[in-house]
């Protein structure tokens, strides 16, 4: 299977393969399914627009989202900016929240380049 052999280019994105791979039962198509799932769901588009439109318990719904499912997904990058927006719409925090969202962005990049290398290297 692809991720067997990406497991050091997930690890360079900050994956943490064994606990990521406990919480999948070693299911590593499950896994790479979800990853795939991950990258073209809505929450970014929502989180983003709800932003935009100062939508803040929106946002808030959406960001939530994002930090439980790259959680899971043990995404570190994405997870630790995400969670940054969570707790800066908790605190009602509204002043940055465009660009920690851009920084949510670039991290999404970052794992979407590393998902085209193994889509085209497999």
């Amino acid at each position: 299977m692809i991720m067997s052999m990406f497991i050091d280019k997930l690890s360079t994105y900050g994956v943490n393969i064994e606990k990521v791979m406990e919480r999948f039962v070693n299911d590593e198509n499950l896994y790479y399914t979800c990853l795939l799932s991950f990258i073209e769901d809505t929450s970014f588009d929502k989180l983003g627009e709800a932003i935009e439109n100062r939508d803040f318990s929106y946002a808030f719904e959406q960001s939530h989202t994002l930090k439980g499912v790259s959680g899971n997904l043990g995404l570190t990058g994405i997870f630790k900016s995400v969670c940054i927006i969570v707790e800066s719409l908790r605190h009602n925090e509204y002043d940055n929240l465009q660009q920690l969202f851009q920084i949510v962005l670039a991290e999404k990049e970052k794992l979407e380049q590393l998902l085209s290398t193994l889509i085209v290297d497999s």
